[in-house]
């Protein structure tokens, strides 16, 4: 937590290092994967097994947080919760996954042939699936550590995203002498986002929302530039094709043009019944009564869920006020959780045998 590690740098490498180096001792390896589109690199850290179908867990090193952040506001223990840039998401999630993958290497068995810790660098800014995803192909089941909610509950499905930035261009000119002479890029703007907030009528599972505005040059001028912010997010693949769709609609204002920014797209994550009823039937012989949640947030298992790897999330500890000087996780939920994991992925190892 006292390491910064922004995900424009590549601090996340030296956490990358130390996940390494905590689990070489109990027979792990690692390397490096580079990532297309950030500086810094990922790792995969792989526990060989004893045979059966090799399972994966998720985990990223940056933060939301710039540097210099950890100096301000350093670790810290009051009571029973743990707080410091990062501590629930998701540095206190990836410790989570190294240890149990430390109690998984001191097991009498290992009834996976492979279990991979994917250790991703930029989960925060990303823009595509990363490099090291490819990693979790052929898994029984990918699972990822991202905090659980606060009341315990794990995450078994997600919303996808499309984030987007909404570019136009009228013609600057003065507000009362040359008006007829303007055309004004924030008239044609405030016309879009009735247009593309209107886009979730009649589709309940999507949320399309319009998130920072911009615009004029000055108060006397007619506006010849806006710009907008768009997070379109839904459950069902088929309303973000319809939202792309959307978008890219000429919407035919009279000497405006525009151009849309591409922020990224996340797939969802669909549900996988069996591995969450497994989760919570695991989770009660260990007399925890925990559920389960439809996030809509994205996360690195949106990745592996859409390309059929049944994913679960929220193995983290549990914890709160993701992104904000108020994170917080609870001490108390790390033991149970780490024996959950541990036996989540011997019993998805043996299913998918």
């Amino acid at each position: 937590m006292n390491h910064d590690s922004p995900s424009d740098g590549t601090e996340q490498e030296w956490i990358a290092e130390r996940v390494a180096a905590w689990l070489e001792p109990a027979g792990c390896t690692s390397r490096w994967v580079p990532e297309p589109d950030g500086p810094a690199r990922s790792m995969v850290v792989t526990l060989p097994g004893a045979g059966g179908a090799m399972v994966a867990l998720l985990g990223h090193t940056d933060t939301v947080f710039p540097l210099g952040e950890a100096t301000r506001r350093p670790f810290r223990r009051d009571g029973d919760r743990c707080f410091g840039p990062g501590v629930a998401d998701m540095k206190g999630g990836l410790l989570l996954a190294v240890a149990a993958m430390e109690r998984l290497a001191v097991a009498p068995s290992r009834p996976f042939s492979e279990l991979r810790l994917l250790v991703c660098a930029d989960e925060e800014t990303r823009l595509r699936a990363p490099a090291v995803c490819a990693e979790a192909t052929g898994a029984a089941a990918a699972f990822v550590f991202e905090c659980a909610r606060e009341n315990g509950d794990l995450v078994s499905e997600r919303k996808g995203a499309v984030w987007r930035t909404l570019h136009l261009h009228g013609r600057p000119a003065h507000a009362g002498a040359d008006t007829h002479r303007g055309r004004s890029a924030v008239s044609a703007l405030a016309r879009e986002i009735v247009r593309i907030e209107g886009l979730a009528a009649g589709r309940p599972e999507m949320t399309s929302v319009v998130t920072t505005v911009q615009g004029g040059d000055s108060p006397n001028t007619v506006p010849g530039e806006a710009r907008a912010t768009l997070d379109i997010r839904s459950s069902v693949p088929e309303d973000l094709v319809f939202a792309l769709a959307e978008l890219g609609r000429d919407g035919a204002y009279d000497g405006v043009t525009g151009e849309i920014e591409d922020r990224g797209t996340w797939p969802p994550m669909p549900r996988t019944p069996w591995l969450a009823d497994l989760a919570r039937a695991l989770a009660a012989e260990l007399g925890l009564q925990i559920g389960e949640q439809h996030s809509g947030g994205v996360s690195d298992g949106c990745w592996t869920g859409d390309v059929g790897i049944p994913t679960l999330d929220g193995l983290g500890p549990v914890g709160g006020d993701d992104h904000t000087p108020a994170e917080w996780i609870e001490i108390a939920t790390l033991e149970p959780r780490i024996e959950l994991a541990a036996r989540l992925v011997d019993a998805a190892a043996q299913r998918g045998a």
